[in-house]
């Protein structure tokens, strides 16, 4: 039995309108212009290297910068605000005294919590002792005199100082930098193994940025799949969090690449 087909003047009709009227030389301009996608999806298709021929390695990269500002949070208690109102009083003098002698404009230290909590007696008026918990917000446009503050502000009677938000302008262009070195790592380590097993190390097929400290997302999941459903599952153990250095800021990149193997 012989199948109808759809002539080309009728399709061509059906998709720019019926009162188009074509002639061979723009009959074989549309079938070109139709064919074209096609044939870019087929050599697509054929060029995309195969994932058995692929080898995927981390690469990984660090930097420590010097902040040029931080916060330091300074806790003071007292166990009976009543009774040591007198030593309270002394170690707020204290503490704006060692902040002149360190050249520290006094708008620099904030109040940041004050909680109180009452025992000791039946009553929260009567008989009761206040206990009370100071926590002071200091920042240091120097921090260069850190080391030599901490131990003055120790001795005004500071139960805990702790450093946070340590800033630095050269941030961006810090992650830039170490983002690169960490993909240039990726693919010295390939090249050397793609080599000794005798082979070519080829183009980039996937690339995937691992944060150090965090469960696998959908869009790194994803992004594995892509490199292979059975090779993510190497990766899951994710770069563990460094200790940190309290004086410091570290700039930390990860990548999981994907090479192609001539």
């Amino acid at each position: 039995m012989k199948r109808a087909g759809l002539p080309l003047s009728t399709a061509l009709a059906f998709i720019f309108g019926p009162d188009f009227t074509p002639n061979s030389t723009f009959d074989m301009r549309c079938l070109f212009l139709l064919l074209l996608p096609l044939a870019h999806l087929s050599a697509a298709q054929a060029v995309a290297p195969s994932l058995a021929h692929t080898i995927l390695v981390r690469g990984t990269a660090e930097q420590e910068l010097d902040p040029e500002k931080l916060d330091l949070l300074l806790t003071y208690r007292f166990s009976d605000n009543v009774k040591e109102s007198g030593r309270t009083q002394e170690q707020e003098l204290g503490l704006q005294q060692v902040l002149k002698q360190a050249g520290i404009a006094p708008e620099k230290l904030v109040l940041e919590d004050l909680s109180a909590s009452g025992y000791g007696g039946m009553s929260k008026t009567v008989n009761a002792t206040v206990a009370l918990t100071k926590v002071y917000r200091l920042t240091l446009d120097n921090p260069k005199i850190l080391n030599s503050l901490i131990p003055r502000l120790v001795q005004t009677g500071a139960d805990n100082l702790r450093v946070v938000n340590l800033e630095s302008s050269r941030m961006d262009a810090t992650r830039l930098e170490v983002a690169g070195r960490a993909a240039a790592a990726a693919r010295q380590k390939a090249q050397i193994v793609v080599k000794q097993a005798g082979g070519q190390l080829g183009s980039v097929v996937a690339a995937v940025e691992v944060i150090p400290g965090t469960t696998l997302s959908e869009e790194l999941l994803e992004g594995y799949r892509k490199m292979g459903s059975d090779k993510y599952k190497a990766s899951e153990n994710q770069a563990q969090i460094p200790t940190p250095n309290l004086r410091k800021i570290k700039v930390q990149a990860v990548y999981d690449v994907v090479f192609e193997v001539k």
